[in-house]
């Protein structure tokens, strides 16, 4: 016979008390079908616990060790965000009946098959704030580790106005994503591209934030204007500014994104390539003495046709000169999204270059899986998901490219789709919103 702990709509928790916040009650209304509401007490750092059973040891290697019996819930996280997501593998055991709600027992400890698990989001002009925080709690609870927000010509800085669209959000709005990334345990990382991408916007449209507002900045680019100029000493200061408003917004982390990729015109122009190392090294270097760990895209530092299903831009003689100009702490992420066979021959070969890499997949589930078993089999810093402009009909993958990492989810997800799933898991986390549009993850149920 199964054991379960029975509760009411009404549970007091001993724990630690950062979990006493607005988005970790939600949660917890929503996977109660918005009938159940939780109260916290002090309880021990990383910790959460209901009713009167003991906390479970977490092991040095695990995130979670999470115990269930009839007497109550424990749960200990290796930190917050581990404790955080041990919650989330809860939330999801959480069954309805009658006026009360159980949880089968369980010993349960994490079992993630690799450390880092990092997501990518963009911020674009079609994005409202209700899109983004359902992203931000959707990567939450797959269980991902960390979120980094590119905002595409979306936060409105104080260095330039130009910066940003007219839409864009306040920091004041900004803040509120970013705090609840936080509270649920993920840790944002701020991104400002800081080579290619200089538009902010896709170039599959022609836009571009500063020079369509203002032309008379055009000597901040490359006369394409996609990238920035890396010999203007103004373009420095600028973008050092940029990054000193994100530091203030994002408040403290360990990592700042650089971009840096598909700067078409640097890779063709032989004078610009000249100054790409020294370049890099500066950008690089100024943001190890700005307190964060540098990140960078990889496709301008791969030689090009050198690696089967993988997208590269780099000179043959000049790739490994740049890469060794970057600072020691950098972050290489290598996105490759029509690779499928393990290894993934551009990721296997930064595997012994001095630097942390990261595999960066995008929405193929052929393609996240080799990105993660290339990742854990050559014991890579992890994998960080890119999501960019297909969401409206990609929210599934979010969740796929999760559990193929190990994260925990219904029990019954096994015997259904993906979307259904994922859908299930949107209206726990999304009881808060009320319009139709914000529902699911499309404003429209037919494309035009």
């Amino acid at each position: 016979m199964k054991n379960y702990y029975v509760f009411d709509s009404n549970v007091t928790a001993a724990a630690d008390l950062k979990m006493n916040n607005d988005s970790v009650k939600l949660f917890w209304n929503g996977f109660c079908h918005k009938e159940g509401f939780i109260n916290f007490v002090k309880g021990e750092d990383f910790t959460f616990q209901c009713g009167k059973t003991d906390l479970p040891v977490c092991p040095e290697d695990k995130e979670y060790a999470l115990h269930v019996d009839e007497n109550g819930i424990a749960l200990v996280g290796k930190d917050y965000g581990g404790l955080m997501r041990g919650f989330m593998s809860l939330l999801m055991k959480i069954v309805h009946e009658g006026d009360l709600f159980k949880v089968e027992a369980v010993d349960e400890m994490s079992n993630y098959k690799l450390k880092n698990r990092m997501i990518h989001i963009c911020v674009f002009p079609d994005d409202d704030i209700f899109f983004i925080k359902k992203l931000v709690r959707l990567a939450s609870l797959c269980q991902y580790t960390h979120i980094v927000i590119e905002f595409w010509g979306m936060l409105k800085f104080d260095c330039m106005k130009e910066l940003s669209w007219p839409q864009a959000f306040s920091k004041d709005q900004a803040r509120e994503i970013i705090t609840e990334a936080r509270e649920l345990g993920l840790e944002p990382i701020p991104m400002s591209n800081q080579l290619g991408h200089a538009t902010a916007s896709r170039g599959a449209y022609g836009r571009h934030v500063v020079l369509d507002q203002n032309p008379r900045y055009h000597d901040l680019f490359t006369p394409d204007g996609w990238a920035w100029n890396i010999y203007s000493d103004k373009v420095k200061t600028l973008l050092k500014s940029v990054r000193t408003e994100l530091y203030e917004l994002f408040g403290e982390g360990e990592y700042m994104h650089l971009g840096c990729d598909e700067a078409y015109i640097i890779s063709h122009d032989p004078e610009l390539r000249k100054g790409l190392p020294d370049y890099l090294a500066n950008l690089t270097s100024e943001v190890e003495a700005e307190g964060r760990r540098p990140m960078i895209w990889m496709d301008m530092f791969l030689e090009k046709n050198a690696f089967e299903d993988c997208y590269s831009a780099g000179e043959k003689d000049e790739v490994e000169f740049i890469r060794n100009s970057t600072a020691k702490s950098t972050v290489f992420v290598d996105w490759q999204y029509g690779a499928t066979k393990v290894p993934i021959p551009s990721l296997y070969s930064l595997k012994d270059c001095g630097h942390d890499v990261l595999g960066a997949p995008w929405s193929n589930n052929r393609n996240y899986k080799a990105h993660i078993e290339t990742v854990s089999q050559n014991n890579m810093f992890g994998i960080m998901y890119t999501t960019w402009h297909t969401l409206k009909s990609d929210f599934a993958n979010v969740l796929g490219c999760a559990k193929e990492c190990g994260a925990v989810t219904f029990d019954w997800g096994k015997f259904s789709r993906m979307d259904m799933e994922t859908a299930t898991m949107l209206r726990c986390i999304c009881s808060d919103f009320s319009k139709y549009e914000d529902f699911g993850w499309a404003k429209h149920e037919i494309d035009f």
